[in-house]
């Protein structure tokens, strides 16, 4: 199992996937929506992905996510 295979298998976009993950952590749903600038129903379909997926596929997508961003912020 890899990231791109989970992204795939719930209809995520690894971009949205990866900024939903970092602003749910930190905000509610309608700041996400508003600090992504997508619709209240994207955040909602995001959460209810997240929460479909087993543990195992939701910890892998987080570390992966959260490691890829930790990354981009240490090289600019």
């Amino acid at each position: 199992m890899n990231t791109k295979a989970v992204l795939k298998e719930h209809g995520l976009s690894r971009e949205t996937a990866a900024e939903y993950v970092d602003a749910i952590t930190r905000s509610n749903q309608t700041q996400t929506a508003e600090e992504l600038n997508v619709s209240r129903d994207t955040i909602n379909r995001y959460k209810n992905a997240f929460a479909e997926m087993d543990a195992q596929e939701r910890l892998l997508l987080i570390s992966s996510l959260t490691q890829e961003k930790l990354l981009d912020q240490a090289t600019e």
